[in-house]
């Protein structure tokens, strides 16, 4: 199948999930609203075929077989809250020979471990799974600058501001990569500790 015979709500929304375009961004570059881009996406509304042409450019940098482009950015992991504990045998026999504290003090340490690991848990998904959305949208916007210029001056002007823009948003989104980066290894090394005390204090 070739990418012009594809349904324009199938085209759109592959569009924007391989070079991480939200709707507003996409709809910036058609010309039009967000929410019609959403209607499109959705099957409500057909897109005109005046802008077509529009969405088959940026359709090019598609990975075969769909188009020619790149293959789609690499997947970064998202912690997974519901992922099995590690199994406490390991840590427990490297614990010091030493008088054990009273079961009582245990379980609310057990207690407050495992509510940290829930929110901190739940909060380092967040970030991975932001990090991701980056990490598209860095790719595609790199693609986006490498693809040929359309052949039409008016065209070409107006795919050149819409690039300006997405850097503009990119930049907004993302200030400082590597502070970002420093914060969620930071938090995975939190809660992989909170996983193995959960372990160890859950151990029978």
């Amino acid at each position: 199948m070739t990418t012009s015979s594809l349904p324009t709500v199938s085209l759109t929304a592959a569009v924007r999930a391989h070079l991480g375009l939200t709707v507003r961004q996409l709809a910036r570059y058609l010309g039009v609203s967000g929410p019609f881009v959403a209607h499109v996406e959705s099957g409500r509304r057909g897109l005109p075929p005046a802008l077509v042409s529009r969405l088959l450019t940026l359709s090019r940098l598609l990975p075969p077989p769909l188009g020619q482009g790149l293959p789609a950015a690499a997947v970064l992991p998202v912690y997974d809250p519901l992922t099995a504990l590690p199994p406490p045998e390991l840590l427990l026999a490297e614990l010091p020979d030493t008088a054990a504290p009273a079961p009582e003090a245990l379980r609310r340490r057990l207690r407050d471990c495992r509510l940290q690991l829930l929110t901190q848990g739940s909060r380092l998904a967040q970030l991975q799974a932001r990090a991701a959305t980056l990490v598209r949208r860095r790719h595609g916007l790199a693609q986006l600058r490498a693809a040929p210029l359309p052949a039409d001056p008016t065209e070409a002007a107006h795919y050149t501001r819409w690039l300006g823009e997405l850097a503009t948003d990119l930049a907004v989104a993302d200030p400082d990569p590597a502070a970002a980066a420093a914060t969620r290894h930071l938090l995975a090394a939190h809660v992989t500790g909170l996983r193995a005390e959960v372990a160890a204090l859950a151990a029978p």
